[in-house]
């Protein structure tokens, strides 16, 4: 029994610690000059996108504290207004992680759907915010490119998930190895 919730524990920090790993992969490859020139469309924000289908599918392995660390340093990395991404997603993806629990019976379309809004109101919210303080900002068009691409990205980032690292939704009534209900 001991065995069990040590290897449960230690497969659970490995696949944390694997979510941050992949996190600042993806924010050092966003800062690489591959372009000089201005685009008219965006790419996706695969940051983005990766926490919403960890948070989405396993919410006990992308922590809060994690995520906020997370999008502050690529705030910080990005030069971008530190924090505001970051309150931004962690608001957001708090409010999806609430809703969970109850995504679970549900099918692939309607968490489709759900990370979709989510990445609507993050990106268009950060866009929104911007424009209040009268500070830079894209034009229209290219955040709602990102916001198309990532949400496009959304069943590929889940699908290499699930091969990689085993991630799927828990199922109803499915307990931890000291049987608490996920």
């Amino acid at each position: 029994m001991a065995d069990a919730i040590r290897a449960s524990a230690t497969r659970r920090w490995a696949l944390r610690a694997a979510y941050a790993g992949l996190c600042v992969m993806l924010i050092m490859f966003a800062m690489l000059p591959l372009e000089t020139v201005p685009r008219l469309w965006a790419g996706p924000d695969l940051l983005l996108g990766l926490t919403l289908v960890w948070s989405l599918r396993r919410p006990e392995l992308a922590p809060l504290p994690l995520i906020a660390a997370i999008f502050l340093l690529s705030d910080l990395l990005q030069m971008r207004p530190p924090g505001l991404m970051a309150a931004l997603a962690t608001f957001v993806i708090y409010r999806t992680q609430r809703r969970a629990r109850f995504m679970r019976d549900r099918s692939f379309l309607a968490e489709w759907l759900s990370a979709s809004i989510a990445i609507a109101f993050v990106l268009l919210g950060y866009w929104l915010v911007l424009g209040v303080f009268f500070l830079d900002r894209a034009p229209f068009t290219v955040i709602l490119s990102q916001v198309v691409t990532t949400a496009a990205f959304y069943p590929i980032l889940a699908l290499l998930s699930a091969i990689l690292f085993g991630l799927r939704r828990t199922a109803m009534g499915e307990v931890d190895s000291l049987g608490h209900r996920l």
